[in-house]
């Protein structure tokens, strides 16, 4: 029986270190494009006026750099759609959050190593119109990982996680009217888009921790035994008033 123990409690620890993931998926994704990019490469780095895809360009002196931080965050963003998943027993919604996040993750993937922007100015850029397609499906990853993971916990979370998606959406448009003159100019533009990614990095460290929590409150429930050895989990039964 102690064995069995022990096998639940490392299952259950397992599930934490995948949840985590999602904490530091956002933190590294932040860190990564406005503090490490913006310290490494200040000549280039703009907070106000910079499209972030711009340091994922092709031909960015920041995209080496950006490639070597979103890998790791991408296999974090996946790490947590697992937790995710085994943490949803049998709720719809948190399967289907966990399938989202899947898509989302695989669909990053794509765009930074195979549909990259060219760096502003390219003229006649073929990849441009890839990495639009290529954002335009990554957002629509992004708002049903938000859709599905606000029915997975209370009625806070819920209204929080619409909160979160009206602000992404119109955000997300304005970034994109924003984006219209280029080549030329663009003021604004990088701290409107940084309000769309901000908020969505937050929302995922929250569904992280949500999660974490339910894990903490759960704990690890008694082994029921017979003669026949473990039967796994006791069911826990509260005797009527």
């Amino acid at each position: 029986m102690t064995t069995m123990k022990a096998c639940v409690r490392g299952l259950s620890d397992g599930t934490k270190v995948l949840l985590v993931g999602g904490v530091l998926s956002s933190l590294l994704y932040v860190i990564g494009i406005d503090v490490i990019a913006a310290l490494a490469y200040p000549d280039y780095h703009n907070y106000a006026d910079q499209m972030v895809s711009e340091l994922f360009a092709v031909g960015a002196p920041t995209r080496t750099l950006m490639v070597w931080v979103s890998i790791p965050y991408n296999v974090l963003v996946f790490a947590l759609a697992v937790g995710v998943w085994v943490s949803a027993g049998r709720k719809r919604a948190t399967r289907f959050t966990a399938a989202a996040l899947v898509g989302y993750g695989a669909v990053s993937t794509a765009g930074l190593l195979l549909f990259p922007m060219d760096v502003r100015g390219t003229v006649e850029s073929p990849r441009d119109a890839l990495h639009i397609i290529t954002t335009i499906v990554m957002s629509m990853f992004i708002v049903a990982v938000m859709a599905f993971g606000a029915f997975a916990h209370g009625k806070r979370f819920r209204l929080y996680s619409f909160a979160t998606i009206a602000t992404v959406i119109v955000f997300g448009v304005w970034a994109g009217l924003l984006a219209r003159p280029m080549p030329g100019p663009t003021p604004w533009l990088g701290l409107v888009e940084r309000v769309n990614i901000y908020a969505t990095m937050l929302w995922v460290a929250v569904l992280a921790v949500c999660f974490l929590r339910v894990q903490d409150r759960a704990g690890i429930r008694p082994i029921a035994t017979t003669s026949a050895g473990w039967r796994g989990p006791a069911r826990q039964t509260l005797a009527r008033p």
